[in-house]
């Protein structure tokens, strides 16, 4: 038999969290599912000298503090660490161990959620899943030879991973950029670049970033009209690449445009023979298992500021949803509670106020 509930959200991290606590404060009955057996495995699975370039202060979460001088920048276990006591803070009722495999339409308004623990029915659905779902790697990897090793940032931890002497690291955005060096410790580095990324330092002013993002509302700011072409635009947070090839020797190089047995060739005219491959490329979404037509021809939901054309059913966390914040620890909250008074408006007055909003010019997350 079904548990049955006002709303679920998909998803455990902190989007869905965020989402968890404005509903328990509007006193709408939720649950939280997420398929990981503990909050903040997400984050504990990142390399591990992994450190955000968001500084403390703006790792926050609404309603409880971010321990430690609010001026540092975290590592991936702190912030795991802080997640799993968000949720143990508000005892939000999540529940671990809890994959959603499908989610459907129930006649008559609704929805239907089976996973690995049962199935939930829910008049509402906040899909909270994040960003950073399945590892995207270009199809020219596959030209590699069998000895070469290969691997995605989503399973990187550290350079005792990576055999041989000689490495390419494809993608010199953030992710890349912090794992290159590292590698020098123990191989040559070769950091493959696509197209040139302004590169901004994690603080100006003493202040983080963000802090200056923030008090100038760079980063809450609505991404809509000719914006909305630009705002996808990746930024280097930290030094630049030039300053990183001369601290470390990491060689810079073009992008990568062929891989054939142990040759990696990059649009400089350059090639390189190589004993290892770390692709820095990147994540895509997956919506796959939603049975419910809201995707575009990509498979991305299509929404505006979290409202799908389906009624009571909304997207949160993605990459510029609303913002260059939706989908970063501090501003999340600002497109979680839009959401939850969308929700509280749906369950007094139904779903023809939704499909009103809902059928309003939409941004593409």
């Amino acid at each position: 038999m079904a548990e049955r509930t006002e709303v679920v959200v998909v998803g455990g991290g902190q989007s869905g969290l965020v989402a968890g606590y404005y509903l328990k404060k509007a006193g709408i009955p939720f649950v939280i599912l997420d398929e990981e057996h503990r909050l903040g495995e997400a984050w504990r699975r990142r390399w591990d000298s992994l450190e955000l370039f968001t500084i403390a202060e703006y790792c926050a979460l609404p309603g409880l503090r971010f321990p430690g001088k609010k001026n540092h920048f975290p590592g991936k276990d702190e912030m795991a660490d802080y997640v799993e006591a968000y949720g143990r803070e508000f005892d939000l009722p999540v529940r671990l161990g809890t994959k959603v495999t499908s989610l459907d339409p129930i006649d008559g308004g609704g929805y239907r959620l089976e996973t690995t623990n049962g199935v939930y029915e829910a008049s509402q659905v906040i899909l909270a899943t994040g960003a950073y779902r399945l590892p995207r790697v270009p199809d020219l990897a596959a030209g590699l030879g069998d000895d070469v090793f290969q691997i995605h940032t989503g399973a990187y931890r550290n350079a005792s991973q990576v055999p041989g002497q000689t490495v390419v690291v494809v993608g010199a955005a953030n992710s890349g950029a912090q794992i290159a060096p590292e590698l020098t410790r123990t191989h040559r580095v070769l950091l493959s670049q696509g197209s040139h990324l302004p590169a901004f330092g994690r603080k100006f002013l003493g202040k983080g970033l963000h802090w200056w993002g923030d008090k100038f509302g760079l980063i809450s700011k609505p991404l809509i009209g000719e914006r909305d072409r630009l705002h996808k635009k990746t930024i280097l947070v930290g030094p630049s690449l030039k300053k990183i090839s001369r601290k470390y020797g990491v060689e810079l190089v073009g992008r990568t445009i062929a891989c054939e047995g142990r040759t990696v060739r990059f649009d400089d005219g350059r090639s390189v023979e190589t004993d290892a491959v770390v692709w820095a490329t990147g994540f895509r979404y997956d919506y796959s298992w939603v049975h419910v037509p809201i995707h575009d021809e990509t498979g991305t939901p299509v929404q505006e500021r979290g409202l799908t054309k389906a009624p009571g059913l909304y997207v949160l966390g993605m990459q510029c949803q609303y913002s260059y914040g939706s989908a970063l620890i501090w501003w999340v909250k600002d497109d979680a509670s839009y959401l939850v008074d969308r929700i509280e408006d749906y369950r007094r007055r139904g779903p023809s106020r939704h499909a009103a909003t809902a059928g309003a010019p939409v941004q593409r997350g």
